[in-house]
């Protein structure tokens, strides 16, 4: 796996994220680790679309991005970076389905995900419902000491 250390934007100069990445051409697989810090969702986002223009899947962009972020921002969200869980990262793995693309996100917070009606008012509550909207698919597994939400499209209709 390569690793890279990255600035995290916005912050002071000695900031760094650090950003594991392994890939795999013939698979069409790409695993990232990212810091579970705010600034891990526009990486995810620039690494997704890097995928998708590489994985020729651009028709998916818009509907992937969104997804990525609103995934990436619920793993931030649950690895509070305390002693309580074994890791302050989570992981990114996308995987070319086809015709389609599958997003995967790792975080260390066991409790699984739920899909609530969405709180149009609030600034909060409406990730899993976009997801649910634009993906074809989408679940979650136990993972390690933690958990794996995904989701899987292979057009995008917003």
């Amino acid at each position: 796996m390569q690793q890279l250390k990255a600035p995290i934007p916005g912050s002071g100069a000695g900031a760094a994220a650090i950003v594991g990445l392994a890939a795999s051409r013939s698979s069409r697989t790409r695993h990232v680790r990212l810091a579970a810090v705010p600034s891990a969702v526009p990486w995810a986002r620039r690494i997704l679309k890097h995928v998708l223009e590489e994985w020729e899947l651009e028709s998916l962009g818009d509907c992937a991005l969104l997804a990525v972020s609103e995934l990436v921002t619920n793993a931030v969200q649950r690895s509070p970076g305390t002693a309580r869980f074994d890791r302050e990262t989570v992981e990114l793995t996308l995987k070319a389905t086809g015709d389609g693309l599958r997003i995967e996100v790792w975080d260390a917070n066991p409790a699984v995900p739920v899909l609530k009606e969405a709180d149009l008012t609030g600034d909060r509550g409406r990730g899993l419902v976009l997801v649910d909207f634009l993906s074809d698919a989408w679940g979650h597994r136990p993972a390690g000491r933690g958990k794996v939400v995904w989701c899987e499209m292979t057009d995008c209709q917003p």
